[in-house]
């Protein structure tokens, strides 16, 4: 019984030996923590934090064409897209777009899927909260900048999207049609003209044709009324 405590007892101090073996180690080392949140680490360009929606960096329009792919693709139904089909456009137009971080697992689909690279994840991790509803993000608080897009856009290496065409003011009046240059007015007015004058001359130059015709007949009696008389002499 003696024996078994003494062994025990020996077990233990060669334990406490090994930990304190491993403390003096470590603490000749340099330090390789940092001092959070006073230094807070740079995260990689791909870190898949904060989910947020970008703008163009060049005219500051909102990305998002409400295609819905990030809603369907998500496993955990965290995102809940609103919008309604323009009168005039024809095409959706977006209205609210929600995410709730509380249920979100950050799993990147819909970043992939997005065709328009609107919704990214950002480098922010910081996202601690004191109820589940301040974790669900509307349009408002998941829009960025058109700084900070352009900050994403430049890190993340997207291309930058093309600008959507403008859209044509109400009540503008309709583009003039295309005219022809003043030379060609000009002269086409002139072509009628002559055309027009060289009309009635042709029409002047017929009559004239048809007189010696007249003449022709009208010889003709007279050649007649000689052989007559010649006849009559005879």
């Amino acid at each position: 019984m003696q024996g078994n405590l003494l062994d025990r007892a020996i077990e233990s101090f060669k334990r406490i030996g090994e930990g304190l073996k491993t403390v003096l180690m470590h603490s000749l080392r340099e330090p390789i923590t940092l001092v959070y949140p006073d230094i807070v680490t740079e995260m990689k360009p791909h870190f898949r934090g904060r989910l947020a929606l970008t703008v163009n960096p060049d005219t500051g329009e909102h990305l998002c064409i409400s295609c819905r792919q990030c809603e369907r693709v998500c496993p955990d139904k965290c995102i809940d897209i609103n919008a309604h089909k323009s009168p005039e456009t024809n095409k959706l137009e977006l209205i609210d777009f929600r995410i709730d971080h509380g249920l979100c697992m950050f799993c990147g689909l819909c970043t992939e899927v997005c065709p328009t690279q609107c919704i990214i994840n950002t480098n922010d991790f910081e996202m601690a909260d004191y109820s589940r509803e301040s974790l669900i993000y509307d349009i408002k608080r998941l829009t960025l900048t058109q700084e900070e897009s352009g900050y994403y856009f430049e890190r993340k290496e997207m291309p930058k999207p093309k600008p959507k065409p403008a859209k044509p003011a109400a009540g503008a009046a309709p583009a003039a049609p295309a005219t022809a240059p003043a030379g060609a007015k000009a002269a086409a007015p002139q072509g009628a003209k002559a055309a027009e004058t060289k009309a009635p001359e042709a029409k002047t130059e017929e009559p004239k044709k048809e007189e010696p015709k007249a003449e022709a007949k009208a010889e003709e009696p007279k050649k007649e009324e000689a052989k007559t008389d010649e006849e009559k002499s005879s």
